[in-house]
């Protein structure tokens, strides 16, 4: 009896775990998304617990000299900055890590180059900018851009 009562209990509390992660949604997202740079592009993402409602492209120039050319190591006259703006938001006080994934595509739907970052969120809501360095001339040759997320409870 006693056993029968335990595993009884360890069921429910599967059951409810399993329960309470379907509830938050799926753990993946992904959307291919036309080009653009300075342009909010709504996404209405939710990957567990965290939306992501908008990215915004922008194309923040050579990574010769100045700031960002003394973070950035290796930075030469030949590649730029792409940076994605994402607003993201986690209503919940446990931290989850979303892995943004980002396809750069050309009109073929051929793959560019590709940028992956992780980033913890936990009961906050900001914008979470993703930067890429590329070589500037293939940049006009860019037509979509595949975003993917996905989401884990860290």
């Amino acid at each position: 009896m006693r056993k029968t009562v335990l595993l009884a209990g360890v069921l429910l509390l599967l059951f409810q775990a399993a329960s309470a992660a379907a509830q938050e949604g799926s753990l993946r997202f992904e959307k291919t998304v036309s080009w653009s740079t300075s342009k909010l592009i709504e996404l209405n993402a939710t990957v567990g617990p965290i939306k992501v409602a908008k990215v915004e492209f922008t194309d923040q120039g050579k990574g010769r000299g100045g700031l960002i050319g003394r973070i950035r190591p290796g930075a030469s006259e030949l590649q730029t900055t792409l940076r994605a703006a994402f607003d993201v938001e986690n209503p919940k006080v446990d931290e989850w890590v979303v892995t943004f994934t980002l396809e750069f595509l050309d009109q073929d739907g051929k793959l560019i180059d590709r940028a992956v970052e992780k980033k913890g969120f936990e009961g906050e809501s900001k914008v979470h900018r993703t930067d890429h360095a590329i070589l500037e001339y293939v940049v006009p040759l860019i037509d979509k851009v595949r975003v993917k997320l996905e989401a884990r409870y860290d």
